[in-house]
């Protein structure tokens, strides 16, 4: 696994020779070793895993990287502001990625966890494969300045916000506004949930129209092949297996023509 990860990076290094900028899609196989809260068992943190994925609570991803060292001291005062944040925005779709290199000056990677109380991902950004004087791969991938880098990408892995040094509270409070309008302009975030309600359209009196309408919605989807964002997916997951296929157009086909939905 080792030996795949390093031949990863090697690939990397040589295949974005560009700095990732605002309005630019992350690469989707963009990736680098866990370090810290790693919770899945995976080696590795690969930034596809938020690309298109929700939260417990049904919410889609909005992305927070901060890229640091151990010995910056300007990291050391923005790190509690990213804690504060997440635990505040966690359930609105925020998840924070902390992406750390030249440990041990003074803290491993665990220690700056620990000694920060930290609770969302932290990443190891140590390859040294590239042109600049310091930070590796992934810190250089999206920057040539310095410490802290402030990342900020939304649901569909368009980066919003780019920018690097920490600017004190008025600062942190201009990134805040970044997250929250990509929170709040994430046309995937709400949906009403309803089983079947694939057009969302209503009567007069606010009731969802479930007919044949959602129906060739659902099918569309399938055969065109279209992003399913979260919504449809939990609409149209018509038999509750947990995938949305043909057995699902089936299932609702049978359910409309029974008269299941009370429109």
């Amino acid at each position: 696994m080792k030996n795949k990860f390093i031949i990863t990076l090697f690939l990397l290094s040589v295949s974005y020779t560009q700095v990732y900028d605002v309005g630019d899609i992350v690469p989707s196989d963009f990736g680098l070793p866990w370090c810290g809260n790693n919770t899945t068992g995976n080696d590795s943190l690969f930034f596809s895993a938020y690309n298109g994925a929700i939260n417990e609570t049904g919410r889609p991803y909005v992305i927070w990287v901060m890229a640091f060292t151990s010995w910056c001291p300007y990291c050391e005062q923005e790190v509690p502001y990213t804690q504060e944040f997440y635990q505040t925005y966690a359930d609105s779709g925020l998840i924070i990625i902390g992406m750390g290199g030249d440990w041990g000056l003074p803290y491993t990677c665990e220690g700056w966890v620990d000694n920060f109380s930290l609770g969302y991902p932290i990443i190891s950004d140590e390859d040294t494969y590239n042109e600049y004087e310091y930070g590796g791969l992934g810190t250089n991938l999206f920057t040539d300045t310095y410490v802290p880098y402030n990342l900020v990408i939304d649901h569909n892995m368009e980066i919003v916000y780019s920018q690097s040094g920490f600017n004190g509270q008025d600062g942190m409070n201009n990134i805040l506004d970044f997250i929250t309008t990509a929170l709040d302009n994430c046309s995937l975030c709400t949906c009403t949930e309803i089983l079947g309600d694939l057009d969302h359209t209503f009567t007069i009196d606010g009731e969802p129209i479930i007919n044949v309408m959602d129906l060739l919605r659902l099918s569309d989807l399938l055969v065109t092949d279209d992003q399913i964002n979260h919504c449809e997916r939990t609409q149209g997951d018509i038999t509750g297996d947990g995938a949305l296929d043909m057995i699902d157009v089936i299932a609702f086909s049978t359910m409309l023509s029974e008269g299941v939905f009370d429109n």
